[in-house]
């Protein structure tokens, strides 16, 4: 028999405390994850004798990410039929933003057509160049879909000191950028003069090894007659990322 049900979890901030009487495992994967670089730009005195002055804002709108906690009478995937009870809370929350602080930079002088792109810690293209135009005076908003490969992660630890643990266990959860991303903004001059020299703004946008750290969570343990915890990942459209797999196991 299984039993699904969407919680929304109650936040416990605490130190972490050893495990008691317990198996306890830091759950992960990678995962190639779509996501969009939303772009604001604002351009004025376009026809200044310093060039353009053009401000730009960039973030990252990442895709959400579930975690699904199994309560199980057996570890066994196979065989028997298993009693489970599962949870499904957020990992990576919808609407998720890396944002970047914004830059602002002179264009060129004459005029220019403007072109963006991103690409990876390798400098390796993770999008077409795309061109938005003209540089004249107004404001823009520019969506660049892409998919970038993150590592999300999850484990369990006791709450509550070593003679007397609390009922609830703490879910923790992070989420790692296997892949860095970056965006170039080009500006290439229209007039042919010798003077005229385009521009090139690149501005990083996640770091590999850029972490993202969710709040804790509490969920029950010790469920009569379920001994076993697994985590599970789900992306946006609730389908599996990779297998469930072992997180807790009371031995008492």
């Amino acid at each position: 028999m299984v039993q699904r049900v969407s919680v929304s979890a109650g936040i416990m901030r605490g130190d972490r405390v050893p495990r008691i009487g317990a198996s306890e495992r830091r759950i992960g994967m990678s995962y190639a994850m779509p996501m969009r670089c939303q772009l604001w730009l604002r351009i004025v005195d376009s026809g200044s004798a310093l060039g353009p002055q053009v401000t730009l804002l960039s973030s990252l709108v990442l895709s959400p990410i579930q975690v699904q906690v199994l309560h199980c009478s057996s570890t066994e995937a196979t065989g028997s039929r298993r009693e489970e009870l599962v949870l499904v809370m957020p990992l990576v929350p919808a609407r998720e933003r890396v944002a970047r602080p914004s830059r602002t930079f002179r264009g060129p002088l004459h005029g220019s057509w403007i072109s963006l792109q991103l690409f990876d810690h390798e400098r390796s293209p993770l999008t077409e160049e795309r061109d938005i135009g003209a540089c004249v005076d107004g404001i823009r908003e520019v969506e660049l879909p892409l998919v970038a490969r993150v590592h999300p992660a999850a484990w369990l630890s006791i709450r509550g000191g070593r003679e007397r643990p609390e009922p609830g266990l703490r879910l923790d959860g992070e989420l790692v950028f296997v892949t860095g991303i970056g965006l170039r903004l080009r500006m290439r001059p229209i007039a042919m003069a010798k003077e005229a020299v385009g521009v090139t703004v690149d501005v990083p946008l996640a770091s590999v090894g850029t972490t993202l750290h969710f709040a804790d969570r509490v969920v029950e343990r010790d469920l009569p007659g379920l001994p076993a915890m697994l985590l599970a990942f789900l992306d946006a459209e609730n389908r599996p990322i990779g297998r469930e797999r072992l997180a807790y196991l009371r031995t008492e």
